[in-house]
């Protein structure tokens, strides 16, 4: 009797045993598939982050650089590069740093110097043939790192000229260049679901989910430019280098104590005053307005209460928007 126990005992043991260790290696399966799933979005985020930098990029450098007349208290020396480095983000997403190298050279994690994440077309940069991925070793006969890449490209900003020491495919090579001149307010996205812009007087920020709603980059420009003129005739913050704006900004925001205090003293007015310098300022760096009105219309289909006037918001209704816009580039037309 007593072994016959045993017997059962030893067997039921045996089967839970074998039970465990099979469901074990079933949740050991499912968090590797799990925690690869989460290092692809972790590398979808970044590589799209990068994306939409190099276009607000793009797009913003002619605004910049065509408008100096209309920023002469902002005026900077610029080159055209957003950099950043593996440090700036946040410890869990530094294996996916790679993603923002658009070759995406995958395994490549030693990241010892800050990364070129854009080169804005027809830069400096640009023309000096500096491509996005090229890893910078030194500014100036200074060798970089985490802690000097800013202050270095600061200084070479204040002095109009950069020589520059970059690293690409295993390969050095050395750029020299001279700075030009643009409104030192530096545009990038920001993360949010919804569609929108922002200003806080020192930085433009153009929200990821924007880049779904538009339809065309005639209406970015025309975000950057009214942002743009929010900063230059409405605010009151200080302009920025370069070497500010930030490119994979996973945790950034605009400044809210600025944009709170500013809020207050919002006005239909300047918002109207801000669409049209908006409009001006796109056609001034070459980029066409005539779309632009659309975005409005869009926009009143998934906010139907968006197209009158209210009492109640300090934007006016997208109706009234259109109508003056349409205007304001017929008046251009006529100029």
């Amino acid at each position: 009797m007593v072994y016959n126990k045993l017997v059962i005992f030893f067997n039921l043991f045996f089967l839970v045993s074998c039970s465990s260790i099979s469901i074990n290696k079933q949740i050991k399966q499912e968090i590797l598939i799990t925690d690869e799933e989460i290092k692809n979005q972790n590398e979808f985020l970044i590589s799209s982050l990068a994306i939409a930098s190099r276009k607000l990029h793009d797009i913003a450098w002619p605004i910049m650089a065509f408008n100096i007349d209309s920023c002469p208290n902002s005026r900077i020396n610029a080159f055209g590069i957003m950099v950043s480095h593996i440090k700036n983000l946040p410890l869990s997403l530094h294996s996916s740093f790679h993603a923002a190298n658009p070759t995406n050279l995958e395994g490549n994690n030693s990241f010892k110097f800050p990364m070129i994440i854009s080169v804005a077309d027809k830069s400096p940069a640009n023309r000096a043939k500096i491509i996005e991925g090229d890893q910078i070793i030194s500014i100036n006969d200074h060798i970089v790192n985490y802690k000097n890449y800013k202050t270095l490209l600061d200084e070479a900003a204040i002095r109009g000229v950069l020589e520059i020491k970059v690293k690409r495919e295993n390969k050095e090579f050395l750029f020299n260049l001279k700075s030009e001149v643009i409104c030192g307010y530096p545009v990038q996205t920001m993360i949010s679901p919804i569609p929108n812009a922002y200003a806080d007087g020192s930085k433009i920020y153009i929200t990821i989910a924007t880049f779904d709603f538009v339809k065309d980059n005639q209406e970015i420009a025309f975000l950057i430019g009214h942002e743009l003129a929010h900063n230059i005739y409405h605010y009151k913050g200080d302009p920025l280098y370069e070497s500010n704006g930030n490119p994979i900004p996973i945790e950034e925001k605009p400044s809210l104590q600025k944009i709170t205090d500013l809020l207050i003293f919002q006005t239909e007015a300047k918002e109207t005053e801000a669409d049209l310098y908006g409009v001006e300022f796109a056609t001034k760096a070459g980029i066409p307005q005539n779309k632009v009105a659309n975005y409005f219309r869009r926009l009143s289909i998934y906010m139907p209460q968006l197209m009158k006037d209210s009492f109640f918001r300090m934007h006016p209704g997208n109706a009234r928007r259109v109508i003056d816009i349409e205007a304001k580039l017929k008046a251009l037309q006529n100029d």
